[in-house]
């Protein structure tokens, strides 16, 4: 009897240990509107737009501008330049914002100029 709960034991373990390993090779990817405020060439302040979920953690965001692809609504690479105070642009990244203030977004994928 005390073999078969510990053989029991031993299945659910090694069960519940395989179901609590994630495939953190996944992406998820979310993405919000904005208004800039500032171009500091190496980094964006923005505003996020109304009714967005990130307006609600921070009215300011700094997104870090490392390896983000910069395109405008075609699909067109742009750079840095392009991007001046007040233009409406779409940001893309992995969902974390650092608490700080501004907030900072570190991994952004892409940005896309609305105009």
């Amino acid at each position: 009897m005390n073999r078969h709960i510990i053989i029991t034991l031993c299945i659910i373990f090694i069960v519940l240990l395989f179901l609590g390993c994630n495939d953190s090779s996944k992406k998820e990817e979310t993405s919000f509107n904005a208004i800039i405020l500032e171009n500091g060439q190496s980094f964006l302040l923005v505003e996020p737009e109304a009714g967005s979920s990130e307006l609600s953690s921070a009215d300011k965001i700094s997104i870090s501008l490392g390896k983000v692809a910069l395109v405008n609504v075609n699909g067109d690479e742009i750079s840095v330049d392009e991007i001046k105070e007040g233009d409406r642009v779409q940001v893309f990244y992995d969902g974390k914002i650092a608490e700080s203030y501004p907030a900072q977004i570190h991994n952004c994928n892409k940005i896309v100029l609305m105009k």
